[in-house]
């Protein structure tokens, strides 16, 4: 997991400019984003906490986030500034700050940095007016996760009892389906079916001894599995020689 990560390794926060990103919840997926929470408090409590790791100031931005300001919109954005957070939470500002890095080390949200660009006129050295685009950081915008996200093969719906929602209606292209009021959920039995190699990519592995490294598309899936899991010094290995091998073939 990243958050196991040293912060100087991770990789950065994505920026946006407009609005927020769009994430829909009914009431049932936010009731359990709670419910994890609470179970994430149980099985981490450590002596001597009251609480656990999720004091209750950082629940308490979190019922903010969920039933406050998620949806505020008319659309399932979140983009809260501090601030209203902290005077909904009643909390202070800093302590919304620790909230919410707790809440996403407990893997219940992730958020992006929402940027806006404005123009300034200041003087320069001579005196001269002059204007300029200053990047400017205005709130965050924040998704939550849905338990049932984490297993494979769920599709989680949104009012399930409603499948023409805009929401649901994607997921019925995606290959989900609906049986009166019950979600089918069902998981890939199926093996994806295996990529065939470009043929000017064989072309040059069979001329190129250089391309030899190179690692078919379900082989390099493997690999990057096993590199976010608990590579070895083989699985490194293995990753170089591919790496190097697909920049001598462009």
């Amino acid at each position: 997991m990243l958050h196991f990560l040293p912060r100087h390794l991770r990789p950065r926060r994505e920026k946006i400019f407009g609005p927020a990103p769009e994430h829909r919840l009914d009431e049932n997926a936010k009731a359990r984003v709670w419910t994890m929470a609470n179970a994430y408090n149980s099985a981490n409590r450590r002596p001597g906490q009251h609480q656990g790791p999720l004091t209750w100031a950082t629940l308490r931005v979190l019922r903010a986030l969920l039933w406050r300001f998620h949806g505020a919109d008319g659309g399932g954005r979140c983009f809260p500034s501090y601030e209203r957070i902290a005077a909904t939470a009643k909390c202070a500002r800093s302590t919304v700050a620790l909230a919410v890095r707790a809440l996403e080390e407990a893997e219940l949200l992730t958020w992006v940095n929402r940027l806006t660009k404005i123009r300034r006129r200041e003087r320069d050295l001579f005196g001269h007016w002059r204007s300029e685009w200053q990047v400017l950081r205005t709130s965050n915008g924040y998704r939550f996760v849905d338990p049932l996200e984490r297993e494979p093969g769920r599709r989680v719906w949104c009012k399930s009892e409603n499948p023409t929602r805009p929401q649901n209606r994607k997921k019925q292209k995606d290959g989900a389906r609906l049986d009166g009021a019950q979600v089918i959920q069902e998981e890939t039995s199926q093996a994806p079916p295996e990529q065939t190699e470009r043929p000017e990519i064989a072309l040059r592995r069979e001329h190129n001894p250089a391309a030899g490294a190179l690692l078919s598309a379900t082989e390099r899936a493997a690999l990057v599995a096993r590199l976010d899991s608990k590579p070895t010094r083989a699985d490194w290995a293995a990753w170089e020689r591919d790496l190097e091998a697909r920049i001598g073939t462009i």
